[in-house]
């Protein structure tokens, strides 16, 4: 089961993280797992709603490209998120703080390209964890697209 969260719903006492495990990527050396984890129910990561208003959805070479304007007041709640997960787990690592997340995703010329017509509701960040080098932190996220099915009369039980 997936349970989308708002940005404002993120409180940083619920998030817990596991011990470290040694990172696939050779780039950095630790991997901590985040588990979002309430009196309601325990996530294994982070799914955000992405609740942007100012967009601009371009048809280009057969794709549909989600621009964002860059001064959308969502980019601001995600750099303060991300700020606020990362000094959570710093508290005890001590290592520069590097909102990767929030650069890269504001940097990009479009948010997300969809092969067909989306529909945006579907569309969120999935926050997995924290990377670690010898001298940072930062994020381990994706844009997601949640091809979960709305309706489920369908199904047989």
């Amino acid at each position: 089961m997936e349970y989308l969260l708002s940005i404002e719903d993120i409180n940083h006492h619920n998030l817990i993280f596991k011990l470290p495990i040694k990172n696939q990527n050779e780039e950095f050396i630790n991997f901590y797992k985040i588990i979002y984890s309430n009196t309601n129910f325990n996530l294994k990561y982070i799914l955000l709603k992405l609740d942007y208003n100012d967009y601009e959805l371009k048809y280009n070479n057969n794709n549909y490209l989600l621009c964002v304007n860059k001064n959308d007041p969502f980019f601001i709640k995600l750099q303060q998120l991300e700020f606020m997960i990362l000094s959570s787990i710093n508290k005890n690592i001590n290592k520069t703080i590097v909102c990767n997340c929030y650069k890269e995703l504001n940097k990009k010329q479009y948010l997300y390209c969809f092969q067909k017509f989306p529909n945006l509701k579907n569309l969120c960040l999935k926050i997995s964890g924290v990377w670690e080098n010898n001298n940072s932190i930062g994020l381990v996220y994706k844009v997601y697209y949640n091809m979960s099915t709305e309706k489920l009369s369908n199904m047989i039980c």
